[in-house]
C-alpha cells in the first residue's frame, strides 16, 4: 500500500473586509493634525515633505543644480495680501503650467474640474486661508492601486523673486491648483519626478477608474460617437502629438501646436457651414497660451459665417490656451486620445455601467517569479511569470440582444474583459536612477486541462502550446490597458516584464459585465507519499559494501557519531567532482544525525539510520544531476523548483522564495550541500505537518502566518 502524502490548505489569517474608504497617508491624519496645530497655535511643517531641496527633486532640480539657486519656499500669505483657497469654483482656466512637464498631469487636472462631484472627492470642501481654521496644513485625496489615500501638505511652496515656481493660478492669489500638485508631488517623491507622463496616470489617481488609448491614425468612423459618448458620461479625456526625436519634446508646430504635450478634450459641438455639418472638439493648452491656429482657431475667418450668440456661447476669442478644432484636423494633427472611464462607464456601446472587478497585488521577484517575456529560446523563463486565470462565464446583455435580434446571422456572443496592468511606485524610485519598467501581458485561451495540472513543470511543457488571444499589449508607462471581446471560456493573463530579473511591484486588474472567475495560479503546498517513507538502502556496490564502510567507522557501540559520519561523507564527496562539494562540518553532520535519527534524542546513528540517510543522499544527488543544466554544480531558483517537484514536494511561490532566501546564495544558487539540508529541511517540516494530521485526512488546515512559522522557524 502506498504511503500517503499530506497537504496544507492555507485560509487567510484574518476575515476578509473591506477596503477602507481612505487610509491617511504616511500614517498623517489630517484632522489630528490640524487640531493639535491650532492648540499650539502654530503652522504645520510636513515632516514628511519637507520644504527643501530634495522635495524638488534629484537632478534638473536637486540639491547641486542652478536651476533652484534662489527658491525660497513661502506661504501664501507671504506671497500675496489676501490668499484664497478658491475664488469662486474651481474651473479648467485656474491651471497654469510651471517649469516642470507635469502637462500631462495639469491636463488632467483641468478635465477633472468640469465635474464637480469628482473635483469634491480629489479636492475636499472646507479648506481656506480664514484666520480662525487656518494652521498651514491642507489635503487631498488620490487612488493608488485599489485604495484610496489622503495626502497631508503644508503650505509653503517653492518661489523665486516671490512667484511660484511651478503651477499657478491666472490671478496669482488662488491656490488650490499649486497645493494639489505639491500633494501628488509628494506622492511621486519629488516636484521633478513628475516630468513626463500620460493624462491617464494622472485620470486613473482622480478617479480609480480605467485607462483607455486609442490611436488616432487608425481609421475609426465612431470616434466622434465616441468622445460625444464619453463627455455625456463624464469621463475624462485628452490628446497628445508623439515626440519622435529629442529635439521634437514641447517643440511647436506651425499649427501652433505643440509636440509631446498633454491637452484636454472639454466640450463637442455640431454646426452647419455650407450646408454641411461640422464636428469641432474644444481642446485646452494647460500653458494656458499657445493655441492652434488653423481653422476654426480663435482668429480662424470662419467663425464669422456664425451668428454672434453662438461665438460668445462657445467662448471664442478668449486668448486663454482654449480653442476649437474641427474633428478631421484633430485625426490629422494628434496621435493619441487617452480616455478614462470612471465609476465603472464602459467604453463599448451598450455595456452595462456596472461592472464586476477583481484586483490583485503582486510582485515580479528575481529568480522567482520574474520571468520575462516569452521568447522561442530554450533558456526561455517566461513561464516562471505569475499566472491568472480568468473564467467568463456568460456573454453580454448587448451581446444576447443583438443574436435575438439578428438570429443566425449575428456571431457567437462574446464578452466584454478589461485588463489593467500597474507597475507600482516606479516614480518615486526616480531619484535612485530607475523609471519605469517595459510592463507587457498576454491572454491565452487555455482548456481545462491546464488548469487540473498540479506541476510546473507540466505547465511548462504546456505552455507553449496555448493559443494567444491577442498580441502582447505591452508599454514603459505606469498603466498597459486592454479592452476584449472573447467568447465565453477559461483564460489564461501573464503579467511580465520585457527582461527577466527584474523586479517591480504590480496591481492587476480585471473588469467585466457578468460574473467571473479571477484566481492566481499557484501550487498546492503538499509532499508526495513516497518522500515520508523510509528509504530502502542504496545500491552503491552491496549492502554489505556499505555495513563495511559503517562498521570501519563506529566505535564498541556500532554507531557513527558527527566526526565520524564527517569523515565518511567527505571522503566520499571527494570522488564525485561534479558536485564541488567544500564538504560537511560537524556540526552539519549532528544535524543530519538529528533528522534522520527518527526522532530519537540520541547523537549517533544506527547502521538502519546511516542506511536510511546514505538512500536519502543518493536520491537526492540523482535529482541534482538531472536539473543541474547546465552543469555548473549549483541550481538557480527555476531549476530547484523542478527539481523539488521531481522530488515529491510541492510549494507555493512564498513558501519558495522563503526557502531560497534561507538556502541560496547571494546569486540565488544552491550547490549540492546545501540542497541536501534544504530538502532536509522540507522533509521534517512535512514529517510534522503529517504528525498533526490526527485524522488522517491527508489534509491539513492553517492559516498563511501559521504555516509560514511552522515552515520557516524549524
Amino acid at each position: 500500500m502506498a504511503h500517503p502524502g499530506i497537504a496544507v490548505h492555507l485560509t487567510k489569517d484574518s476575515p476578509v473586509t473591506a477596503a477602507t474608504p481612505v487610509l491617511p497617508y504616511r500614517d498623517q491624519n489630517y484632522w489630528d493634525l490640524k487640531r493639535r496645530c491650532l492648540q499650539e497655535r502654530r503652522h504645520f511643517i510636513d515632516p514628511e515633505f519637507k520644504p527643501c531641496a530634495e522635495s524638488l527633486g534629484y537632478h534638473e532640480l536637486g540639491p547641486r543644480s542652478t536651476d533652484i539657486q534662489g527658491v525660497v519656499w513661502k506661504r501664501p500669505k507671504e506671497i500675496c495680501r489676501f490668499p484664497k483657497f478658491v475664488r469662486g469654483e474651481m474651473n479648467r482656466m485656474d491651471v497654469c503650467q510651471g517649469q516642470i512637464g507635469d502637462c500631462w498631469f495639469l491636463a488632467a487636472a483641468a478635465s477633472l474640474t468640469l465635474y464637480p462631484h469628482l473635483l469634491s472627492k480629489v479636492v475636499p470642501g472646507g479648506q481656506s486661508f480664514q484666520a480662525a481654521d487656518y494652521a498651514g496644513i491642507f489635503h487631498f485625496q488620490f487612488w493608488q492601486y485599489g485604495q484610496w489615500v489622503d495626502v497631508v501638505v503644508d503650505d509653503l511652496l517653492p518661489t523665486k523673486d516671490n512667484r511660484l515656481l511651478f503651477v499657478r493660478t491666472p490671478t496669482d492669489d488662488e491656490f488650490w491648483m499649486p497645493l494639489l500638485e505639491k500633494a501628488y508631488a509628494k506622492l511621486n517623491g519629488s516636484y521633478e519626478a513628475m516630468n513626463g507622463g500620460y493624462m491617464n496616470e494622472a485620470f486613473v489617481d482622480f478617479t480609480g477608474g480605467i485607462g483607455e488609448t486609442i490611436p488616432l491614425k487608425t481609421p475609426n468612423l465612431k470616434l466622434f460617437k465616441t468622445i460625444e459618448a464619453v463627455l455625456n458620461k463624464s469621463s475624462l479625456m485628452g490628446a497628445y502629438i508623439n515626440v519622435t526625436t529629442f529635439n521634437d519634446r514641447e517643440a511647436q508646430t506651425s499649427q501652433g501646436l505643440v509636440k509631446g504635450h498633454a491637452y484636454s478634450i472639454t466640450g463637442i459641438h455640431k454646426l452647419y457651414f455650407d450646408d454641411r455639418q461640422v464636428r469641432l472638439l474644444r481642446l485646452r493648452n494647460p500653458w494656458g497660451h499657445r493655441e492652434w491656429n488653423g481653422r476654426w482657431s480663435d482668429n480662424s475667418p470662419l467663425w464669422g459665417a456664425v451668428a454672434p450668440e453662438l461665438r460668445e456661447k462657445l467662448h471664442v476669442q478668449r486668448r486663454d490656451g482654449e480653442f476649437w478644432m474641427q474633428l478631421i484636423d484633430f485625426i490629422q494633427y494628434f496621435d493619441v486620445l487617452e480616455i478614462c472611464h470612471f465609476n465603472a462607464d464602459a467604453p463599448g456601446e451598450g455595456v452595462s455601467s456596472r461592472w464586476n472587478t477583481d484586483c490583485f497585488q503582486g510582485r515580479w521577484v528575481k529568480g522567482h517569479s520574474a520571468g520575462g517575456r516569452q521568447t522561442s529560446q530554450p533558456w526561455d523563463l517566461f513561464w516562471i511569470n505569475p499566472q491568472f486565470h480568468v473564467a467568463l462565464f456568460e456573454p453580454d446583455e448587448a451581446q444576447l440582444r443583438k443574436q435575438l435580434r439578428k438570429g443566425q446571422e449575428h456571431k457567437a456572443p462574446t464578452c466584454t474583459l478589461l485588463v489593467s496592468l500597474m507597475q507600482k511606485d516606479r516614480r518615486r524610485s526616480k531619484n535612485r536612477g530607475k523609471d519605469f519598467l517595459h510592463i507587457s501581458f498576454q491572454i491565452f485561451q487555455i482548456p481545462r486541462q491546464y488548469l487540473q495540472l498540479s506541476s510546473a513543470a507540466h505547465r511548462k511543457e504546456m505552455l507553449p502550446a496555448l493559443r494567444p488571444v491577442c498580441p502582447p499589449y505591452n508599454g514603459s508607462s505606469r498603466d498597459v490597458t486592454g479592452y476584449f471581446q472573447l467568447p465565453p471560456g477559461d483564460y489564461l493573463i501573464i503579467p511580465s516584464t520585457l527582461s527577466p530579473f527584474e523586479e517591480a511591484d504590480f496591481t492587476l486588474r480585471i473588469f467585466t459585465e457578468k460574473k467571473h472567475q479571477f484566481l492566481e495560479i499557484d501550487e498546492e503546498i503538499s509532499v508526495e507519499g513516497k518522500v515520508l517513507q523510509v528509504m530502502k538502502a542504496p545500491q552503491i556496490g552491496s549492502d554489505q559494501d556499505l555495513e563495511e564502510i559503517f562498521l570501519k567507522y563506529a566505535g564498541q557501540d556500532q554507531e557513527v557519531g558527527p566526526a565520524e559520519l564527517q569523515a565518511i561523507l567527505n571522503q566520499n564527496a571527494t570522488k564525485i567532482p561534479y558536485l564541488k562539494m567544500e564538504g560537511f562540518t560537524v556540526e552539519e553532520c549532528q544535524r543530519l544525525i538529528q533528522h534522520f535519527n527518527l526522532g530519537s534524542r540520541s547523537d549517533k546513528l544506527t547502521l538502519q539510520m546511516f542506511q536510511h540517510l546514505c538512500a536519502s543522499l543518493q536520491e537526492w544527488e540523482r535529482i541534482f544531476r538531472i536539473y543541474d543544466v547546465d552543469r555548473s554544480g549549483t541550481m538557480n531558483t527555476h531549476e530547484m523548483r523542478l527539481a523539488l517537484e521531481a522530488a515529491g514536494f510541492h510549494l507555493n511561490k512564498p513558501t519558495m522564495e522563503a526557502f531560497m532566501k534561507k538556502y541560496s546564495n547571494p546569486w540565488l544558487q544552491i550547490d549540492f550541500k546545501r540542497f541536501v539540508f534544504f530538502m532536509e529541511h522540507l522533509k521534517s517540516v512535512f514529517c510534522m505537518c503529517k504528525s498533526r494530521d490526527t485524522s488522517g485526512s491527508g489534509v491539513l488546515n492553517m492559516t498563511e502566518k501559521e504555516w509560514m512559522e511552522l515552515a520557516t522557524d524549524y
